[in-house]
């Protein structure tokens, strides 16, 4: 792991995004960790070394070519996809338009944003971002409003990016991302659980070990359950 991302991963843990427990998640599986990058995010600093992170993958993952519009998945997506067009303009002079959906239509105002809010184009090429992916069913969900409401032709996802990959076995035993990619789709990640466990276990930060030999231990038995690599 490089040494910038072993320290976002030390900054995380501080923040408080990845925390150890019994988690409910919406794929209805029991997990020993969740990440949380709300609680990282919820500060100037926080939003500050997240936006860059993803904006240096951005950039050496999927391409500032390869892109003209970014979307934030509502609704931890929203603030994400803002602060990194802001960051692309700032770090690299790269200016994307971005915008977001809504879990629920708005029925006043503007009609063409009841469910999508931004600048779309015909022939966009779209990059999501968002903070993990488990099944890949809410970034297909994200695809489809897309694609749907817009009203326009020809969109291309290049691909979605996020912070922390599970690497988990969907349906049929296959990684999440393997099934996105059948549907010509690239996932790329900033960090992956494997290598945020391995470098944590029994690494003291900032005065605490929070990945302890029973706390790994029982990571490891759930990603013997449900991982993919």
């Amino acid at each position: 792991m490089d040494d910038w991302k072993r320290s976002l991963v030390e900054f995380i843990v501080k923040k408080n995004g990845l925390l150890f427990g019994d988690f409910q998640l919406k794929s209805g599986r029991r997990s020993p960790y969740f990440f949380n990058l709300a609680n990282v995010v919820c500060d100037g600093e926080g939003i500050a070394k997240v936006s860059e992170a993803y904006a240096m993958g951005v950039r050496d993952l999927v391409g500032l070519d390869s892109i003209d519009y970014i979307h934030g998945p509502a609704y931890k997506g929203i603030a994400l996809a803002g602060s990194v067009a802001l960051e692309l303009y700032k770090q690299f002079g790269a200016n994307k338009r971005w915008g977001f959906d809504r879990k629920k239509p708005k029925d006043y105002g503007v009609p063409k944003e009841k469910w999508l809010v931004g600048e779309i184009h015909d022939g966009d090429r779209i990059i999501i971002l968002d903070d993990t992916i488990t099944t890949g069913e809410a970034k297909t969900e994200s695809m489809e409003k897309l694609t749907t409401y817009s009203g326009c032709k020809d969109l291309k996802f290049s691909a979605i990016l996020i912070m922390l990959d599970r690497l988990e076995k969907g349906e049929g035993g296959v990684l999440a991302s393997a099934l996105l990619k059948r549907e010509g789709i690239d996932v790329f990640s900033i960090l992956n659980i494997k290598e945020v466990f391995e470098y944590l276990k029994g690494k003291e930060v900032n005065g605490k070990v929070y990945v302890t030999k029973e706390i790994y231990d029982t990571f490891r038995k759930y990603f013997e359950k449900y991982g993919g690599q």
